[in-house]
């Protein structure tokens, strides 16, 4: 069984931007976040398991995002910057990366005293390691976008509950993760620009990588 037992302050941080309030003057400023998206057959039973630990353990917040890898924490822009802009330099960017497929194995989980998180364990490559930090300097340095400390430590995963378990919650949900089994082989061929709508992660536009272009 895949588990994952350290503390990742920046993690945590990331975690906090997904459900932030609406911005006080939430005309100006859009939310946005570049993530791998599954296919719906994998999707399909993650949303099953969101479901479960929203109906017997209390975690909600989970329903609110849908499935994803986040390769970019969630960043503001302003209103006034042209989405297409930013698109074609994503495109053109993304356009390089190498398709591959990946593996998603069992379950594992983050826990703090700041709270738990349960999630779909995704196995890392060296290819995902790499564009993971790529894109991340390009963002930051190309596009001029101010992000959360990078991540000290890259763990692709696809979450199911987010940090509103309780002490007590998640160690009544954990001992079914952790006898549970889930294998599937996902494709990362590409990566989404996500657009916070205000109450939700809504995907905007598609970049596929160079082999599946």
């Amino acid at each position: 069984m895949y588990s994952l037992r350290f503390f990742n302050p920046s993690f945590y941080l990331w975690q906090a931007y997904l459900f932030l309030p609406p911005y006080a003057n939430s005309s100006a400023m859009t939310r946005y976040l570049i993530a791998a998206l599954p296919p719906e057959s994998i999707a399909e039973p993650i949303w099953a398991y969101k479901r479960y630990v929203s109906e017997h353990y209390g975690s909600v917040r989970g329903l609110r995002v849908l499935p994803h890898i986040t390769y970019v924490s969630p960043f503001t822009l302003s209103e006034k910057v042209p989405i297409s802009s930013l698109a074609q330099q994503l495109e053109s960017f993304l356009g390089s990366f190498q398709a591959e497929t990946i593996q998603l194995t069992d379950f594992g989980y983050f826990s703090t005293n700041r709270g738990h998180v349960i999630y779909v364990a995704v196995e890392k490559t060296e290819r995902m390691e790499q564009q993971y930090l790529t894109l991340d300097a390009f963002v930051r340095e190309s596009l001029q976008v101010s992000l959360p400390p990078i991540h000290s430590v890259f763990t692709p995963h696809l979450t199911i509950a987010y940090r509103d378990l309780s002490r007590r919650q998640f160690e009544q949900a954990w001992p079914y993760f952790e006898q549970e089994s889930f294998s599937a082989r996902m494709p990362l061929d590409a990566l989404w620009l996500l657009q916070h709508t205000g109450k939700q992660w809504e995907p905007l536009r598609k970049f596929d990588f160079a082999s599946n272009a």
